[in-house]
């Protein structure tokens, strides 16, 4: 819980900030506020104004908004689609963008009926996210837990497509860096059996 309030809390920053540094009108800014207060309808109903902009970059803005608010109410297929609406609208592509996405197609996995291509496109916004933090030649390096994250879950998805080859040297790579991670130790045995 405290990883995603840190999340929402980074989110909601990149989102203020992309809306002073492109002049946006208020419903950018009034639903920032409202989710950074917790305010979650007002937000939805602020970015979704932002959403209906004409031009392209706040409108992209918006629906990062409105994806922000859709995931900090539990509404993981509508932050989803509001998170990849903003991708391709031509939303700055960040590291917590794809984390986010990940996080909430793999919430999803249990509110429909899993299938591969599901799997595929959560570890697809895995993928993008990690190297886009390998890129990252910022001062501002993306956060270790959050990455930390996105290396196991990255081993989930290799399990869920019954991939044990990529499931194992992801599990074996991530310990060499997580040592001390029980699960994964255990979840590394079960996958030697496979």
């Amino acid at each position: 819980m405290k990883m995603r309030r840190k999340i929402a809390v980074t989110a909601a920053v990149c989102i203020s900030a992309a809306g002073i540094l492109s002049a946006c009108a208020n419903p950018q800014k009034d639903g920032t506020a409202a989710l950074e207060e917790g305010n979650y309808e007002e937000a939805l109903t602020q970015f979704q104004a932002a959403a209906e902009s004409d031009d392209r970059e706040k409108s992209a803005e918006g629906y990062r908004g409105l994806g922000m608010a859709y995931y900090e109410s539990g509404e993981y297929a509508q932050a989803l689609e509001a998170f990849q609406k903003a991708a391709d609208l031509g939303a700055e592509e960040t590291v917590q963008l794809y984390h986010l996405m990940s996080v909430c197609g793999m919430q999803t996995w249990t509110d429909r009926e899993e299938d591969e291509s599901s799997y595929t496109s959560v570890l697809e916004y895995i993928q993008t996210g990690l190297a886009l933090a390998e890129s990252d030649d910022s001062e501002e390096a993306p956060d270790e837990e959050m990455i930390r994250e996105m290396k196991y879950n990255e081993i989930l998805c290799y399990e869920k497509l019954a991939d044990w080859e990529n499931a194992r040297q992801k599990a074996e790579e991530y310990l060499s860096e997580y040592p001390d991670d029980e699960a994964v130790q255990k979840e590394a045995e079960f996958l030697e059996t496979r």
